[in-house]
């Protein structure tokens, strides 16, 4: 086999067939030198040479790019822990193109964790993934009963009394972040509904609802978490203003004279904020919001509610999970923070980057 300096000497000065190999990955093609195209040949042997030539010491290989961890959220499983659904996030679903694709992606004899604001509470290994479309993107999977012969499984097999816990989420055990014991859920602060109310009100104004409106604004979810790690909590709050003229009853006239009203008229709004402590006060800001003007009877936006948190990535930051919850519809957002220069927090959806968290309908 050619080194990287000798096999370019040899496809300058020689006939040559070049074929992909792992020295020289590109594409298969076959040059025949002539002597009109020589000097070309040398310029692009010598590009090729400046990378090939380099020592190995000093090569700098780009960085391993990992998918994205599968997450979940978990919604019920049979009494005996024998199937397990769970909301596959629509974000994961729209970057590998279908819920399928999700499912496939899934080898059976994978091993997941049961996970509790970031605490793992069980972990199962799935015979078999099946993947559904009702009422959002639902992955069932079949646990497997443990093989004593794999030291990997735990003799008992899994625990199905882990299941009757709260806010559990789903995470693929292999890429779990478990560099040490943190805490992120506190228990929040009686009478602390005011304070976010009082905080947050302004944000609704940029989304483009008027000052009179603010005073309906009401909490929908709220948690108290501590997301960068100083051992002091977070706020997130689920909010909501709903449309003060939407029709209350199922009557068909009077819903067809509000949806006729221009959409302006009929908006409603939804958002995540997160309030953080600067000093002795509170600065809250956005998450993740939603406009959308009501379209049919019995219409309602969607509410928000922080579900669980896990770190994935290492950057000792968590990854946010989200609930969305509609009127016949469940939905799960994972965000992910990304810090700027000046420290101020920016999110993103974990599974598709270059999608804006800001949803206007």
């Amino acid at each position: 086999m050619l080194g990287g300096c000798s096999a370019i000497t040899y496809i300058l000065f020689g006939n040559i067939f070049l074929d992909r190999s792992p020295i020289m990955p590109f594409r298969q093609f076959t040059y025949k030198f002539r002597h009109a195209a020589l000097g070309s040949l040398i310029t692009l042997g010598i590009a090729i040479g400046i990378n090939a030539c380099v020592s190995p010491n000093n090569d700098k290989k780009p960085e391993e790019t990992k998918s994205p961890v599968p997450m979940f959220l978990f919604i019920q499983a049979s009494p005996d822990g024998k199937t397990i659904e769970g909301i596959v996030p629509s974000d994961l679903v729209e970057q590998l193109g279908s819920l399928d694709r999700v499912i496939q992606s899934i080898p059976v004899g994978s091993k997941f964790s049961l996970v509790q604001f970031g605490k793992p509470l069980g972990m199962f290994q799935v015979s078999a993934v099946r993947g559904s479309d009702a009422f959002g993107a639902i992955a069932s999977f079949k646990v497997q009963e443990p093989n004593p012969n794999d030291k990997n499984q735990p003799a008992k097999g899994f625990d199905p009394t882990v299941l009757r816990q709260s806010n559990l989420t789903i995470v693929a055990s292999d890429r779990l972040v478990n560099k040490e014991d943190r805490t992120y859920f506190f228990n929040c602060p009686s009478k602390i509904q005011p304070l976010v109310l009082d905080k947050s009100r302004n944000l609704f104004l940029k989304l483009g609802t008027n000052q009179a409106a603010t005073s309906q604004v009401a909490i929908a979810s709220l948690v108290c978490v501590d997301i960068d790690g100083d051992n002091q909590p977070e706020i997130i709050a689920g909010l909501r203003l709903d449309n003060s003229q939407r029709p209350t009853g199922f009557d068909p006239q009077v819903w067809k004279d509000f949806l006729s009203r221009p959409a302006l008229e009929r908006q409603e709004y939804s958002m995540l904020v997160m309030l953080r402590k600067s000093g002795n006060d509170w600065n809250a800001e956005p998450i993740l919001t939603h406009t959308r003007a009501l379209s049919y009877i019995n219409d309602s936006v969607s509410s928000y509610a922080l579900y669980g948190i896990q770190e994935v990535n290492g950057d000792r930051y968590p990854e946010l999970i989200v609930k969305e919850i509609g009127l016949n519809s469940l939905d799960v957002r994972v965000l992910t923070p990304n810090i700027d220069a000046q420290g101020k927090w920016q999110w993103r959806s974990y599974y598709q980057n270059q999608k804006s968290l800001n949803i206007v309908q």
